[in-house]
């Protein structure tokens, strides 16, 4: 037997040699050995191969881990039966040579190239094929997805080994994600076995190979080679969810997009609204605001709505600076200067501003803030559209409009609009995690006037004191889901500016923490306060009540006993009220390994195990167990769920105690520390999804929300405290969503009721089983019933999916849970 190298190529981290095997015995079989010059073994395919140019004449296609070394030795070996080989053929191939060669094959045999990188495909069917899913920079490291595909064939044993850039056996822990049986796809087709597993690479080091091989030598091996052929359009498509709103470069044409058009702002300066308030805007100027001064007079002089007061507390601003910037003002009645007698800081020259105020409503305007055109204009659109709405007729106020936001973004002076804030509708859990309403609130003279008779004011932290207050007292708090005002960047102004901006936000944090902390506690809520300085967020810790409420676990039962043993080892570990009873739930789909596991438990008296009679439901599950408990509160979770703290379910239940919160969910984590669901989002492909799904556990999110408490639209079921008292009014979970969505259209049920639901990103649980219900994927009839089922969401919630989630904005784009930007054009 003869082997030459007829051309070679690279791509997708392997390399790609077009083999001439030649003066070889008609009935043969050729194996091949592929070791590196230290005699490794390495791994590699021998594909027979028809090239389709009539010039060539290469009979078969060799393929090899892109190492990064020199040489590789190949030994060919011709057999023909059993015994030792007819002849074998010996080559060394010089990896040197891979780039001018491959090069040159690229220009002259472009289509049989294609053709070699595609061999594989044709022979996948009938052996292990492993692919990299993901690839997720989180900090020094890489956290790499993969998905091992092969047949499913009882007795095969699959092996993972990994080796570095050189070929060297490396020794990587794996994190399990996904085991699960394909059904067939076509008839006569057999089934499937997908295996999904992470690893963790330093950043610096990123380069291995990952082969799988049947130890039983049942199923032909796989191998993949991870390196920046692989891993950099990995990095880019997950860059796509990783380049939230507040970062995306693309926002400024957005804007263009989205904000009022001239056209449209000449019609609002000749409208009228049947209720037209008078806005009393404050704006505090001390020593050094002088600097932002004629931006935003001259936005206020293109304001289409013109009722309104401008008054100006100078705390000692350059006088002639001020007359400059107030030139084009004068006269104008509408601008009160105000010149305190006395040094006031900076809440009481604000408490000042709005106590001097005529206006039906008033707004603190920092000096920073400019407006759009059309912000005054679009608050009292939105006041009469509520007050039409609620049937309020000749009111002499705002009617139920008793706080309004909006959102904004920051604008450099010589760098443009950047960093937008798209807000939800009013969250509690989320103003308690940081004051994201402001800097610009307009608030009904009557709060005011409630919060002065009643709790009065503070000097710490008055912005944020205020807006709690002010919520707390509110009739109706209102978002206006457009950017009506923009941030100026103090650093892009001066180094001064920047100074003494970065002062004022960390004073206000620091005395924020105690602002809250009193709020809460003056509103009958016992609880810790603690600030993360450098996220600049809050974390409320509720305390438990003096009469400690009764708990129940009710844990839903999958097919492996091993993480069933885990997933009640953390809850027997966690902080939980005494004698807080465990029932797991199984049906008739659970596994004999997990039945004869139920029946240890009941020896052991340590859970009592339940049986459903009906195929795996996880809504009839879940309502089972709640008939089976008696107790306030009920902690919902799938048997594959460890919790990471001890204090996780005890910061799950005294979070739901709190008065108005139904229902409160975990951030579930991946094996491999990556997210797996941090809430969830009514809209992503026609139906709902978890929100942040493979962010790193580290991430931020968009405006702090994948760390911090907030409030969504649904939280899933696996791991969800709830409140018996929403789950009753609710009537429990609808079991007719027997595939899918069963958690949010119970959450959505649950929010009808006008309870909140709450995602605390403090709260962390590994969820270590599969995303399907059980070791199966969904057969062609579950997917046919999760489509009906999608279906009956829409059905059932459809303003949800023609306004949006109002956990997220119409400013972002419905179709991504990651809070990505919307469409630009």
């Amino acid at each position: 037997m003869n082997a030459r190298i007829e051309s070679m190529s690279h791509g997708d981290g392997k390399v790609y040699l077009q083999m001439v095997l030649d003066r070889m015995h008609p009935d043969a079989e050729v194996l091949l050995d592929a070791r590196l010059k230290d005699g490794a073994k390495i791994p590699a395919h021998l594909f027979p191969f028809n090239p389709l140019e009539e010039t060539s004449q290469a009979n078969y296609v060799v393929v090899l881990p892109h190492f990064d070394v020199r040489e590789v030795d190949l030994t060919f070996l011709e057999y023909a039966g059993e015994g030792s080989p007819l002849t074998q053929s010996r080559l060394t191939v010089e990896l040197n040579m891979m780039r001018w060669r491959t090069r040159f094959n690229a220009f002259v045999h472009n289509e049989l190239l294609e053709q070699m990188f595609d061999i594989e495909r044709e022979y996948c069917s009938g052996r292990m094929n492993v692919y990299f899913t993901d690839a997720i920079e989180d900090g020094d490291e890489i956290v790499v997805k993969m998905l091992a595909d092969m047949p499913h064939a009882e007795g095969s044993d699959v092996m993972v080994d990994f080796t570095d850039g050189y070929g060297t056996e490396v020794d990587l822990p794996v994190y399990p994600l996904v085991d699960e049986v394909i059904p067939p796809a076509n008839y006569g087709e057999g089934e499937r076995l997908r295996i999904g597993f992470s690893v963790r690479v330093a950043a610096a080091a990123k380069d291995f190979c990952v082969t799988v091989y049947d130890a039983n030598e049942q199923i032909p091996g796989g191998f993949a080679y991870f390196c920046d052929e692989t891993f950099v359009p990995l990095r880019e498509l997950f860059s796509y969810c990783a380049i939230d709103a507040s970062i995306d470069s693309r926002y400024g044409r957005w804007f263009v997009r989205h904000c009022e058009t001239l056209a449209g702002l000449e019609e609002q300066r000749s409208h009228s609204f049947a209720v037209q308030p008078q806005i009393s805007l404050v704006m505090p100027l001390y020593p050094g605001d002088e600097c932002y001064l004629s931006a935003a007079m001259a936005s206020l002089s293109l304001q289409t709505y013109t009722y309104f007061e401008l008054i100006l507390v100078d705390m000692g601003a350059n006088e002639l600076s001020l007359t400059s910037a107030l030139r084009e003002w004068e006269g104008d009645d509408r601008v009160v200067h105000l010149v305190p007698e006395a040094e006031l800081d900076e809440g009481a020259a604000r408490l000042t501003g709005l106590l001097q105020s005529k206006g039906e409503v008033c707004a603190v305007l920092e000096p920073s803030v400019v407006l759009a055109p059309e912000a005054l204009y679009e608050y009292v659109r939105r006041i009469n559209e509520v007050m039409e709405e609620e049937g309020v007729k000749n009111s002499s106020g705002v009617g139920p409009c008793d706080v309004v936001y909006t959102n904004h973004d920051s604008f450099d002076r010589d760098g443009g609009l950047h960093t937008p804030q798209f807000k939800p509708v009013f969250s509690p859990d989320l103003l308690y995690s940081y004051n994201y309403l402001g800097p610009l609130v307009f608030l009904s003279r009557r709060v005011l006037e409630t919060i002065q008779s009643s709790v009065g004011f503070s000097s710490e932290s008055f912005d944020y004191d205020l807006v709690l207050k002010a919520t707390a007292q509110a009739e109706r708090v209102e978002r206006i889901d457009k950017v009506l005002y923009h941030v100026q960047n103090a650093a892009s102004i001066s180094p001064d500016a920047d100074r003494i901006s970065s002062r004022r936000e960390e004073e206000a944090f620091r005395t924020g923490r105690k602002v809250l902390a009193n709020h809460l506690r003056r509103n009958g809520i016992d609880a810790l306060v603690l600030a993360d300085v450098s996220d600049r967020l809050y974390t409320v810790r509720y305390r438990m009540p003096d009469e400690t409420p009764t708990l129940s676990v009710v844990v839903l039962a999958g097919d492996d006993a091993s993480l069933l043993d885990a997933c009640l080892s953390s809850i027997e570990q966690s902080v939980v009220p005494r004698d807080t009873p465990i029932y797991v739930v199984v049906s008739q789909d659970t596994s004999r390994d997990v039945v004869v596991y139920g029946e240890h438990l009941v020896r052991k008296n340590r859970a009592r195990v339940i049986a459903y009679q009906g195929a795996n439901n996880r809504a009839a599950m879940a309502n089972l167990g709640f008939s089976q408990s008696t107790s306030d509160y009920v902690l919902v979770v799938d048997g594959d769920v460890e919790f990471a703290d001890p204090e996780a379910l005890n910061c799950m239940l005294t979070h739901c105690i709190r008065k108005g919160v139904g229902v409160v969910g975990a951030k579930t984590l991946f094996a491999d520390d990556t997210i797996r669901h941090a809430g969830m989002m009514v809209g992503p492909y026609e139906s709902a999804s978890e929100i942040g799904v493979n962010m790193p556990r580290s991430a931020r999110g968009y405006l702090g929300r994948l760390q911090c408490a907030s409030n969504v639209s649904a939280v899933s079921l696996s791991a969800m405290m709830v409140k018996r008292a929403a789950y009753d009014s609710a009537k429990g979970f609808d079991e007719r969503f027997q595939v899918c969505n069963c958690d949010v259209d119970f959450c959505l049920k649950v929010a009808k009721e006008g309870y909140l639901i709450a995602y605390n990103g403090g709260v962390e649980a590994y969820r270590k089983g599969s995303d399907s219900d059980g070791r199966s994927a969904l057969t062609k009839k579950q997917q046919l019933r999760a489509e009906r089922e999608k279906a009956f969401l829409h059905y059932r919630w459809p303003h949800l999916f023609v306004d949006g989630d109002p956990y997220m904005s119409s400013c972002l784009d419905p179709h991504a849970p990651y809070f990505l930007l919307g469409p630009v054009q």
